[in-house]
């Protein structure tokens, strides 16, 4: 078992790929102790992670024969476009089990176990992006208690903090720009098709109230002036809710435009084509 320190969670990382000579996309990284800042300097511990090859043909530093790394960038590749997230194969859904023949058929069992070590996976990056974003608002000398819950595929992490306007930011762009970087976190280290949510002060509920008004003031003036009106940029969680908050009005429809971090909402009259 290879265990790397560093005084955080990312550096410790850093120092297994680096030492291992691997990219993040070619290791399963466990987190064996997170660091202990201590009291006064004393009975501080470094972080611990233990950093394994995912690739059977990894020599662990040594340079491959040429043909052989190919061979082994073709099989990654197929085996990321055939897995679900987390690196472990995601259990059948109904309707593929049933097509299924007799001998391809997964058992109960299987599925059990595949829908287990997902679930394990998820908890435990999610458990590292927790970290990673608390030792970057460290660096900003930000210091914050983070907790981490995962609840289907959404990962919300509150930040607990005696400075939460400055973790918040102007407008929410402090707290988006962390959120966007846990997302990238989770997306790094194989776990796709999920949510981040980063919430501290209760800020996500506070911005709840505002993007009800925001949606109801936007839909009243489309419908009064007949044009549609584009919202400004919004992470994906906001955006979402507004699509929610406007579903039942029949007088008005709403999709997405652009790309993110400028990505925005459209509020546009029901019987306009896009």
């Amino acid at each position: 078992m290879a265990i790397f320190t560093g005084k955080t969670v990312a550096e410790a990382i850093q120092n297994g790929l680096r030492t291992l000579k691997l990219s993040r996309h070619e290791v399963e990284i466990n987190l064996i102790e997170s660091p202990k800042k201590g009291f006064l300097g004393l009975h501080r511990r470094e972080a611990q992670v233990e950093v394994k090859a995912i690739l059977p043909q990894h020599t662990g530093g040594a340079l491959l024969h040429p043909d052989l790394a190919e061979e082994v960038n073709v099989q990654q590749h197929q085996k990321e476009a055939t897995e679900g997230f987390g690196g472990v194969e995601e259990a059948p859904t109904e309707d593929e089990s049933e097509e299924a023949t007799d001998d391809q058929q997964i058992s109960p069992a299987e599925i059990h176990r595949r829908e287990v070590a997902n679930q394990q996976k998820l908890n435990q990056v999610a458990e590292m992006a927790g970290y990673y974003l608390g030792d970057i608002l460290d660096g900003m000398q930000l210091p914050v208690e983070t907790t981490v819950t995962v609840d289907r595929r959404t990962v919300t992490i509150e930040l607990a903090t005696d400075q939460p306007a400055k973790v918040i930011g102007r407008h929410g762009m402090t707290i988006n720009a962390l959120q966007s970087m846990g997302q990238t976190f989770m997306n790094l280290h194989g776990v796709a098709k999920v949510t981040v949510v980063l919430d501290t002060n209760d800020y996500r509920k506070k911005r709840e109230t505002v993007l009800i008004g925001v949606a109801k003031k936007a839909a009243t003036e489309v419908i009064a002036s007949g044009t549609a009106v584009y919202l400004d940029p919004m992470p994906a969680n906001e955006r979402k809710q507004v699509h929610q908050i406007l579903a039942e009005n029949k007088f008005v429809r709403t999709y997405s435009h652009g790309r993110d971090p400028r990505r925005s909402v459209v509020v546009a009259p029901a019987s306009e084509l896009s």
